[in-house]
Formats: structure tokens, C-alpha cells, sequence
């Protein structure tokens, strides 16, 4: 079960709704990797910044210095 809670503000007048969503469990398969530049290998444990780009219809990371 998730239970959420919503408050609205709009002026003089406010509104709190209580979401209350029961779900079967679901399990979920994941895979997860180690992100690096596509080109010099550099990663975030070496204080580069990694921002995602599409060439030639796949998803690379690339670094600041090799995404322009």
C-alpha cells in the first residue's frame, strides 16, 4: 500500500488530499554500471561532470570536455 498526502494553496483557500493506492507487489530486475566518458573513460570519481548524449541512435556519457 502507498499512501500520499497533497496540500493546494491558491489564495485565501486550501486543500489537502490523501492518495491511498493499493498495488500488488511487483519485483522488479535492474542492472546498473559504472558511468564514464564514452571517449577518455573519466568518470564522476575522478570530479568530472558526465552528461548524456544520442550519437548514431545509442546513449553515451560524455565529459565536459568531449560534449561540445
Amino acid at each position: 500500500m502507498i499512501s500520499m498526502s497533497q496540500l493546494v494553496y491558491s489564495g485565501k483557500s486550501s486543500l489537502i488530499q490523501d492518495f491511498v493506492l493499493k498495488t500488488e507487489h511487483v519485483f522488479l530486475r535492474t542492472d546498473a554500471s559504472e558511468m564514464n566518458c564514452y571517449v577518455c573513460k573519466k568518470g564522476i570519481d575522478d570530479g568530472t561532470s558526465l552528461t548524456a548524449k544520442t550519437l548514431d541512435s545509442k546513449n553515451v556519457m560524455l565529459c565536459e570536455k568531449h560534449f561540445e
